[in-house]
């Protein structure tokens, strides 16, 4: 049982990498500030580095223990049998591996973080009940952020991106050649980032499944295992998603070199901020964010808004969705399994 749970979430966070990882290189490839080839070996290397290193320097994984603890009541974990525990976790994963399934066939904008944490919450509906729920640390740390996340992203965006266009006026013509050198030191300071706030989402996985007391498992995982964790980030960053490098480069507004800097400094200050506070945030939504605070800074009338709305409606509908598959496949494999 153990270990086809943690197949699924190795699973789980090939895709984030897959999808997330993109996000990390999407500006300075468009910009042409970096070979794409280059540009993906070095973010793929800096995110499996940044996990090993986080498991040893790290000690209070915050966004881990909101994922593993902040959702569900722990008391309905007492007492509960391991087909259960089971039947819970296996419900959780399929919803949020199926839900990703359905967004990328149908290349709708979807968040791996909420797909995840909608999965988890539907699943407890289905297995505990509506009260098992942590609804004020749902709202304030999930439902809000949904909402809050994009407005301070487009805010920072827009004001950092004012910031640097008036430093580079007043600066020399070799402007470019550091604001290309600056891209590459951002690239790998983003692909930190989320490395961080992902990697913490599959570890917030394992401890909420030992917490469940499926098997005998240490509150947190051993090395060996978050360093595959760590594999299945970079190697999903190897392998993923042109279409999101597309889409955040060109499709939400004609980026240019000193935007793509805008853009990274803008990121780096939420997902750094969110990690840091615990709260299990998209990444493509603030990077998405972030560049349309740029577009509203240079051109409004330059934002492809209708892309921007297909975005937001994935944003939108994502929890409920997910929290409804979560649910239905609890009982569907309860019905099946349960006894």
């Amino acid at each position: 049982m153990i270990l086809s749970l943690l197949i699924l979430t190795s699973i789980y966070t090939f895709y984030m990498g897959y999808t997330d990882g993109s996000n990390a290189v999407a500006t300075c490839i468009t910009t042409k500030a970096m070979r794409p080839r280059i540009a993906i070996s070095l973010s793929a290397f800096v995110q499996f580095s940044t996990v090993i290193v986080m498991y040893f320097i790290i000690k209070d994984l915050t966004v881990a223990s909101t994922v593993g603890k902040g959702m569900i009541k722990q008391a309905s974990y007492v007492a509960l049998s391991s087909k259960k525990a089971f039947l819970f976790m296996l419900s959780a994963l399929l919803s949020a591996i199926l839900w990703s399934l359905v967004t990328y066939f149908l290349k709708q904008p979807n968040s791996t973080s909420h797909t995840l944490l909608g999965g988890i919450i539907g699943a407890g509906i289905g297995a505990f009940g509506f009260r098992a729920v942590l609804w004020g640390n749902v709202f304030l740390r999930i439902v809000l952020m949904i909402f809050l996340a994009p407005i301070v992203s487009v805010v920072i965006g827009f004001l950092i991106q004012k910031l640097l266009k008036k430093i580079a006026l007043r600066c020399s013509s070799g402007i470019g050649k550091t604001v290309k050198v600056l891209q590459w030191v951002n690239v790998g300071l983003l692909s930190s980032a989320i490395s961080v706030n992902d990697a913490q989402k599959a570890i917030g996985i394992y401890m909420l499944i030992a917490s469940l007391g499926i098997g005998v498992m240490r509150a947190t995982p051993p090395f060996y295992l978050v360093a595959i964790f760590g594999g299945c980030l970079a190697l999903g960053m190897m392998l993923g998603g042109y279409r999101i490098i597309v889409t955040i480069g060109s499709k939400l507004f004609k980026i240019k070199p000193l935007m793509s800097l805008s853009s990274q400094f803008a990121t780096n200050i939420v997902i750094f901020s969110s990690s840091a506070l615990g709260i299990p945030i998209s990444t493509g939504q603030v990077i998405s964010s972030t560049v349309v605070g740029i577009g509203i800074s240079e051109r409004i009338g330059g934002v492809k808004w209708l892309t921007v709305k297909r975005i937001v409606l994935g944003w939108i509908i994502t929890m409920p969705a997910t929290i409804a598959f979560g649910a239905g496949f609890y009982l569907l494999v309860n019905l099946i399994f349960g006894g």
